[in-house]
């Protein structure tokens, strides 16, 4: 005697339900991971950009913009960047608000996704953090001589495992 079978059993629909469940963790753990890159990407850009901002302002002025005391690179809070960050928006922005009129020479016009403007505006990374920016003579840092612009990629202490991983204007990363 044969039947005629009009639903799915629950095992079909259990196996079905696995199979959706493994796809969607390997596309979200993808995301993360392509959602990483794409802030690193565009933080390296962003340093590159900076960069090439103070140089221009460097061979206006014949010093990069700096104070006495600017976070180096051995500080590895990001808090203790929003200082030095701060200063690396006015001097390359010439105003202390992003919608303010500039005061002097603009050597780069900031996006307001690009800074943080809370308590003090500053530049900060796509990891939601201060850009670490330092011109210290006293402290070598890692371009001697020159300035040290940095992300720390969204990684909030320190440690060579986390500074490895950081953006910079010193290494390729």
């Amino acid at each position: 005697m044969k039947t005629c079978r009009n639903s799915f059993t629950l095992i079909e629909l259990l196996v079905v339900m696995a199979v959706i469940a493994m796809l969607s963790a390997i596309t979200l753990g993808a995301a993360g991971a392509i959602q990483n890159k794409a802030a690193r990407s565009r933080a390296a850009a962003e340093i590159a950009a900076m960069s090439t901002a103070l140089e221009s302002y460097k061979t206006d002025n014949g010093i990069y913009p700096g104070i006495a005391g600017m976070a180096s690179v051995s500080s590895v809070t990001p808090t203790a960047y929003t200082p030095s960050s701060t200063i690396l928006f006015q001097g390359l922005s010439a105003t202390t608000n992003w919608n303010a009129k500039p005061a002097g020479p603009v050597y780069m016009t900031f996006k307001k996704n690009q800074l943080n403007s809370t308590m003090s505006c500053y530049v900060q990374d796509p990891f939601g953090y201060a850009y670490g920016y330092c011109t210290n003579a006293a402290d070598k840092g890692m371009n001697a001589g020159f300035y040290d612009l940095w992300s720390t990629a969204g990684k909030t202490t320190g440690g060579a495992a986390n500074t490895n991983v950081w953006v910079n204007n010193w290494s390729s990363n």
